[in-house]
């Protein structure tokens, strides 16, 4: 893999809002809270530090998303901890959460989510 090309987790964060937010008017919701969005973002760019580490696109964060995979997002989980650096650490925590959250609030973050994939 390329690491030149590898972005760091806030990268990523900043990359995925920016991408949610340039879609949400175009989809209607406008009446999506801030909340969901900054959630939105953060599984995506977790999801995209992961897809990275293993040479993915963002085409599988996409299929994991839509799927809303409870068994893939704790893989992606498990496997961002054993690479034991900060920012995968973080995106490891951020995964885990979501996979804890009520099945309503996840699919309305991936939902939110998938326009940025």
């Amino acid at each position: 893999m390329d690491t030149a090309a590898v972005e760091n987790l806030n990268q990523l964060v900043v990359r995925s809002t920016r991408e949610i937010e340039a879609h949400t008017s175009e989809l209607g919701l406008l009446e999506t809270k801030r909340y969901f969005i900054d959630q939105a973002a953060q599984l995506v760019a977790a999801l995209r530090l992961w897809a990275q580490s293993h040479d993915r696109s963002d085409q599988v964060v996409r299929e994991i998303i839509e799927a809303v995979d409870i068994p893939a997002l704790r893989v992606a989980a498990h496997e961002l901890r054993e690479m034991g650096t900060p920012d995968a650490k973080t995106a490891s925590w951020t995964i885990a959460l979501n996979t804890n959250r009520t099945a309503h609030d996840l699919l309305i973050i991936a939902t939110t989510a998938l326009p940025a994939l």
